[in-house]
C-alpha cells in the first residue's frame, strides 16, 4: 500500500496514511485487521475468535483538509 494515495471524495485533497492500533492487552498493541465473515464469540473469556492468517491489515487515510477518514484493507 506504499504507493496508494487516495483523494478525498469530499474536498479533492490527497489523503494522509495512518493506522489503527488495536489493544492486545493493556501493555501491547497490534494493527487492526479486516477479517471476512461474521464474528464468532468465544465462550469462556469473552471477545471474539480470530484466526491470525485470515486478517488483512487495515490502513486509515485521513484528509488534511476536512478530516474525513477512509479505511482500506488491501493485501500486500
Amino acid at each position: 500500500m506504499a504507493d496508494f494515495h487516495p483523494i478525498c471524495p469530499k474536498c479533492d485533497k490527497v489523503m494522509d496514511r495512518g493506522h489503527l492500533p488495536d489493544a492486545l492487552d493493556h501493555v501491547s498493541f497490534v494493527l487492526a485487521k479486516w477479517v471476512p465473515g461474521m464474528p464468532e464469540e468465544r465462550r469462556f473469556l469473552g471477545g471474539i475468535k480470530v484466526h491470525a492468517d485470515d486478517g488483512i491489515p487495515v490502513a486509515a487515510y485521513r484528509c488534511p483538509g476536512c478530516g474525513y477518514v477512509e479505511f482500506y484493507a488491501r493485501p500486500a
